[in-house]
Parts: structure tokens; sequence; C-alpha cells
């Protein structure tokens, strides 16, 4: 590591390829599905096997089928992140633009192939049986349209913030709904100084991550917004320089916010709505007549 000013975090740059065409709904418009060529830093946490519960096990999965029961609680799922001062930032591409494909898709879902499946029971996210209606299930219509995806051999970057020691120099990852394949590799950035006076990023942020942020630029995401391109304040930014993990003979500097946390503008919000002056939890409630 080259030159490291005090107070600042050790920063990894990660390069990533991809070895498929990623896809995740960013967009819809009609029967067209656009996946943007970002990739969202709570996508790219649990990508990376750094989520952790009690149990011990890694990344915990939420499955679709049982999508009531297992929602992802952000805030409970980076706990232990938060705690030890590791973040990861979202990945923009490495070069100006990335290599896009347009897909036609005509299928049907696969649940009405399992025996001993009712057409009533199938893809009903009404709990209550007596209550779906036939109108309602989705497996019975053909699906149809168009999704425009992020081709093959797709290069990004992102940063990794106080990485683990176990961390893998190269590893490879799954993304998106098609479970990409992906390339990751991480080198440490060769100087990380403070920067001084407000700064403008270079790199997506996370809304909801940073603390003193001004976004100037949003990029609707679920489940929260990017800002590509925000300001932020006098001290609150870092500027940090880097080989090109593509062509070593090059550089690359970026500024990035000094100490990013995940939900941490959540959490502060969360706190101002539910409590008053006196320090105690108060609901409104709507009088009926």
């Amino acid at each position: 590591m080259g030159k490291v000013n005090e107070g600042v975090p050790v920063i990894y740059c990660g390069a990533l390829e991809l070895h498929g065409d990623l896809f995740f709904a960013s967009l819809e418009f009609h029967d067209l599905v656009e996946t943007l060529p970002v990739i969202h830093n709570y996508a790219l946490t649990y990508a990376l096997d750094l989520c952790t519960d009690e149990n011990g096990r890694v990344s915990p999965l939420y499955l679709a089928t049982e999508r009531r029961k297992q929602q992802p609680q952000y805030a409970d799922d980076f706990a232990g992140l938060v705690q030890q001062g590791i973040y990861v930032s979202p990945a923009k591409p490495a070069t100006g633009s990335v290599p896009t494909v347009v897909r036609q898709y005509a299928s049907r879902v696969d649940e009405y192939l399992h025996p001993g499946r009712k057409i009533d029971s199938v893809l009903s996210w009404e709990p209550n049986p007596n209550k779906r209606k036939p109108n309602t299930l989705a497996s019975i219509f053909p699906l149809h349209g168009y999704m425009k995806v992020v081709a093959v051999g797709a290069r990004f970057l992102f940063y990794v913030y106080n990485p683990p020691k176990e961390l893998p120099i190269k590893r490879f990852i799954r993304l998106g709904k098609f479970n990409t394949k992906a390339e990751v590799r991480f080198f440490p950035c060769s100087e990380i100084v403070l920067s001084g006076g407000v700064q403008t990023t270079t790199h997506p942020v996370n809304v909801n991550d940073v603390d003193t942020l001004v976004p100037l630029n949003l990029t609707m995401m679920r489940p929260c917004a990017l800002a590509t391109v925000a300001q932020l304040g006098e001290g609150q930014s870092v500027q940090v320089v880097h080989q090109n993990p593509w062509d070593f003979a090059k550089s690359i500097t970026s500024y990035l916010p000094i100490k990013p946390a995940y939900c941490s503008r959540v959490g502060e919000k969360k706190d101002a709505k539910n409590s008053d002056r006196g320090g105690k939890t108060q609901t409104k409630r709507r009088s009926r007549r």
C-alpha cells in the first residue's frame, strides 16, 4: 500500500467481469424489461458472501416461493459488517458504456410441471385458499416480451472498505436473476488521502448509506436509489488512486465518501419519526367518526 493518511479506511478496488449475460429488472416499459448498467451494492454484498447470521450461514437465501415469510432485512443482515467497518460500494462500468443485448422470451413458468400440484395453488400470493380467484393465477397465462441485458464480457469497478483478511484476491460469484457467473479480482489502492473542501463523487453512492450527501443525479433501483453523481461535504470524501485492473500502465482516480455505512440514514429517519422531545414513542391515529 502506498500513501495513506491517518483516519482514512483501507480501500481495495474490485474488478468484475461478466462471463454471461446479466439480467435484473431495473426498468419496465410495457413488454420490455431493461437492465441498467450498474450493480447495486446490496446485491453485490450478498454475492460476495460477506453476510453471516448467528448460525454461521453465509449470505441468507430468500426464496421467491416463500416471499411472504423471507423478506430481506438489510439492516439486520449488514449489522455485523457495520460493526467491523466493512462496506461494499455499488459497481459502475469500467468504461463509458457497456455492451447490451436485447433478448426475446416466450415461455411459461415451470411450476405447473410439478406433479400433485393443483392449478389453483400455483403462484397465488393469497395466503387464504378460499379467497383465491382464477384471474389471479399467473401460471395459466403465457409470458412474452423482451429484455435488455448487459452482455457477456462487460466490466465493472467497485470498492471494498476495510476488507476482511480472508477475502480472496480472485474468486467467482453469481449475479442477477439468471445467476450469471462473474469473475472478481481485488487490488489494493496505492493512494488514499483525505480530500479537502466540498467534493463531487465520481462513483455511484447509495443515498441510504451516506449521511452528508447531496444527490445530483439519481438512478432509481430497488431497494433504494443510487446517486451516480453526488456532492459530499467538507472533509467527508477521500481521493483514491489505483492502477487500472485491465491496463496497469494507466491509473484511475476516484472520489468516494470517507465512511459509508449500510442503512445509516434509514436508522436516523426511523429514530426521528418514532421519538418526540421526551424520547417516548408516539403514534398518531386518525379518529373515526
